[in-house]
């Protein structure tokens, strides 16, 4: 468990600082609320792993990897262990420790996107079904330990895609603001045929079209395509903003934006070309060492579940700074860290709710389906080898 406690730490003391803010059709936090409860848990015993980590379900299975040995294990929908398996050195379908998040086809197949390597797909005991190599290569990758979703396997047009993103900067110092006016933001590749083509634009009012240099952080994507409704919703990492695109046809076409107002949540105004050296892309590197940001997107029926992390405005920076260095008295460590907790919020009809969460591992969850899942957190003084996966819902506070 020192792993865990390790980055658990880093993520709440590390995060972000700001500007101002830049928002369109600002949304109100609303004074009601909801939360989310427990409907059921499920324990899986005796596990050796470093870092065990739940990663998806469907009706007859759990699908768990341990991240620091590129290892999956699958279990039944009581917790019973079903297969075990590694995919790490040279043997087919070798995948490394920093893939995202995994996810799952209709027929039950295991999604492993990994940016070094490329994707692949097997099938739960196993057995390679697909390898592609990696589309382009990456320079850097998702910090930090989470179970949120990082893409998303789609039917369109009697297809299955993967929907996920390319995690780099390109060489945006050498092209410059050239870079985000040509920037495709998403990754839509054929499972079938493996052919990827990128998509989605900055929309015209992005900051990222500003002409400043932003780090690779800052314009990450969050999305998530409602194959109902036929409408994609992006968000970039560190601009408050939800983008709604209607797709019904070959490419998706911007209906709308709003501004979101999200307490603690603090915009990085990006800096001008001359300020960045060459090669310099993250955030820490740039000197903004608690960026907010924008961490997960989600749709549970007419609910959108977006969990992010809040920063310093640019008072409040120094206090962070002291918190981080362990110069701060108590008084001011117990503000800040009450001030860096993550959040999440729902947004239903144009308007912000809090949204209450249980303790959880990672303060991370995966929507599947219309429930939530997460981890139960680990102890403090022991390893442990029983893990207990809860699954929930969101509903409204105080319903009888």
């Amino acid at each position: 468990m020192k792993i865990y406690l390790y980055f658990f730490s880093l993520l709440i003391v590390l995060i972000l600082k700001g500007c101002t803010s830049n928002q369109k059709e600002s949304s109100t936090l609303a004074n009601d609320g909801y939360e989310i409860i427990a409907t059921d848990s499920i324990t899986v015993n005796n596990i050796l792993a470093s870092l065990f980590l739940f990663q998806n379900a469907n009706e007859n299975h759990l699908f768990f990897r341990d991240a620091a040995a590129s290892k999956v294990y699958v279990f039944d929908q009581k917790g019973n262990p079903l297969h075990e398996w590694t995919k790490e050195g040279d043997v087919p379908g070798a995948f490394s420790m920093i893939v995202d998040n995994i996810s799952l086809t209709t027929e039950g197949n295991i999604v492993v996107a990994d940016k070094l390597f490329g994707l692949r797909v097997f099938s739960p005991n196993g057995d390679l079904v697909i390898q592609e190599r990696v589309y382009q290569p990456q320079m850097s990758i998702h910090a930090g330990v989470d179970i949120f979703r990082k893409n998303q396997v789609i039917q369109k047009n009697g297809k299955t895609y993967l929907l996920h993103h390319l995690d780099l900067m390109d060489e945006v110092q050498e092209v410059g603001t050239e870079f985000f006016e040509k920037r495709r933001n998403l990754l839509m590749t054929d499972l079938e045929s493996r052919e990827t083509k990128k998509f989605i634009s900055f929309p015209d009012g992005s900051k990222f079209l500003s002409g400043k240099a932003f780090p690779f952080e800052d314009f990450r994507p969050l999305f998530f395509y409602d194959e109902q409704e036929e409408k994609l919703y992006l968000i970039f990492q560190n601009e408050p903003i939800l983008y709604t695109y209607s797709w019904k046809g070959e490419e998706p076409v911007l209906e709308s934006s709003q501004g979101l107002d999200l307490e603690g949540f603090h915009e990085n105004e990006g800096l001008e070309y001359a300020q960045v050296r060459y090669g310099i892309l993250s955030a820490n590197q740039l000197d903004i060492p608690f960026p907010s940001a924008i961490e997960s997107l989600e749709k549970i029926g007419n609910m959108l579940l977006i969990h992010y992390k809040p920063g310093p405005s640019n008072s409040e920076l120094s206090d962070w700074e002291k918190v981080n260095k362990n110069e701060a008295d108590e008084s001011l460590t117990k503000a800040v860290m009450e001030k860096a907790k993550e959040r999440a919020v729902a947004l239903i009809d144009g308007k912000v709710f809090h949204v209450s969460r249980p303790p959880m591992l990672y303060d991370s969850y995966r929507v599947i389906g219309n429930e939530i899942w997460w981890m139960k957190p680990g102890s403090k003084d022991k390893e442990d080898e029983d893990f207990t996966v809860f699954r929930g819902v969101v509903q409204p506070k105080n319903l009888p």
